[in-house]
């Protein structure tokens, strides 16, 4: 029988006190809880708690096989949770980007897992679940990382005997290739036909359509911008038309929300980026009537998926002969391309600003929602982001 201690505040005779609570599982998995104490007496110290829980009959025996991962991980990573309580006691500090990570990761093995018992989870299920899964291994080793909290927890409860131990994928985020100065044009002829014609993968795709992916994929290479940022790019993100300000992305949820990679509460990372003047004619064929809470880049009336994003662009490369395996390219070569055309071009401390990069021993330059306030001085770089991709 497993009864877990907690305290709330409650009031007697007008006066606040903390007494002491516990709870279990039901034989059908529901959480029940019940005050420690007798004749209306509660219990005000752990001790005269703990000594209560001791002499309860056991009637109230608790079934592991009625336990499924949703019912025991429910609110495991909230920011008050026990599992962050026991963290924090043990010196350990979560910022508010590493639980939402957490909370990510969590969702996806609930997915799978959720309604599984808590005692039939297996090493091979998790394996061939994680070997299935399109990310990276680092990724996967995150997603290893929550299973190993959870089942950790599970049997510290004592609910099951011994934790499942899955060893952790071996890092695979190699260097990414970019492209070369030939296959940008290649890629992206002047001529409209000729770039509707090179990035049509099927027939029956629509040719505005085409057109929304292709003016995203270069505006990928012109700005160096990440394609969780591409995908949720508004119009209202515009300062001016050659001037974005990228403060929102793309989750691992497929939900737009307001902050960008690596995130604090004090600092979103938002940053301002210069469109070169190719870029800005190529997306404003995409404004029309559009209002400003749309998306900018649409395919088939709805936002580019990850998965989408990702296979059709390997899809035209392999069409327009571009070796995307052996090579190691990926949509992610797009920032690696302007980052390496950019460099030595421009200050780096103005490419820092404008792709959101930073390191520990650099000033952060992101000065947190002021981001415009770089605006002007960005704007110098403009003639040599002309140069480098018109």
């Amino acid at each position: 029988m497993i009864r877990h201690l907690f305290q709330r505040t409650i009031t007697r005779n007008g006066k606040k006190i903390k007494a002491w609570y516990y709870w279990y599982y039901d034989e059908n998995g529901k959480q029940v809880r019940k005050s420690c104490g007798q004749n209306g007496k509660p219990c005000l110290t752990k001790r005269e708690a703990e000594a209560f829980i001791a002499n309860l009959p056991n009637e109230e025996i608790i079934k592991k096989e009625s336990i499924t991962f949703n019912l025991y991980c429910k609110d495991f990573y909230e920011p008050n949770s026990r599992f962050f309580r026991k963290q924090m006691a043990r010196g350990y500090k979560y910022q508010p980007n590493s639980i939402y990570q957490k909370q990510l990761y969590l969702s996806k093995f609930l997915k799978v897992f959720g309604q599984m018992n808590v005692d039939l989870l297996t090493v091979g299920a998790v394996e061939n679940w994680l070997i299935d899964m399109k990310c990276s291994n680092a990724t996967k080793n995150n997603i290893l990382s929550v299973v190993d909290e959870i089942e950790n927890e599970l049997y510290s409860d004592k609910i099951i005997d011994n934790p499942i131990k899955v060893r952790h994928f071996k890092r695979n985020t190699n260097e990414k290739d970019i492209f070369s100065l030939q296959e940008i044009n290649t890629l992206f002829p002047i001529d409209y036909d000729k770039l509707i014609k090179v990035w049509r993968v099927r027939s029956t795709e629509r040719e505005n359509d085409i057109y929304s992916f292709a003016t995203a994929v270069y505006t990928l290479i012109s700005t160096g911008m990440r394609s969780c940022e591409i995908r949720a790019l508004q119009w209202n993100q515009f300062i001016r038309p050659d001037a974005i300000l990228i403060n929102a992305m793309i989750d691992s949820n497929n939900e737009r929300v307001n902050r960008l990679k690596k995130w604090t509460d004090d600092n979103k990372k938002w940053r301002v980026t210069i469109l070169p003047d190719r870029t800005v004619r190529m997306i404003n064929l995409l404004r029309l009537d559009k209002s400003d809470n749309d998306f900018v880049f649409i395919y088939e009336g709805h936002t580019i998926t990850t998965d989408f994003l990702l296979d059709h662009f390997k899809c035209v490369l392999r069409k327009n002969g571009i070796d995307c395996d052996r090579r190691n390219i990926t949509v992610h070569s797009c920032r690696f391309t302007y980052n390496s055309l950019v460099r030595g071009e421009i200050s780096g401390d103005d490419l820092r600003l404008m792709v959101g990069h930073t390191k520990e021993q650099m000033t952060d330059y992101y000065d947190k929602s002021k981001a415009v306030e770089h605006l002007d001085g960005l704007l110098q770089n403009k003639g040599t982001l002309n140069s480098v991709f018109n």
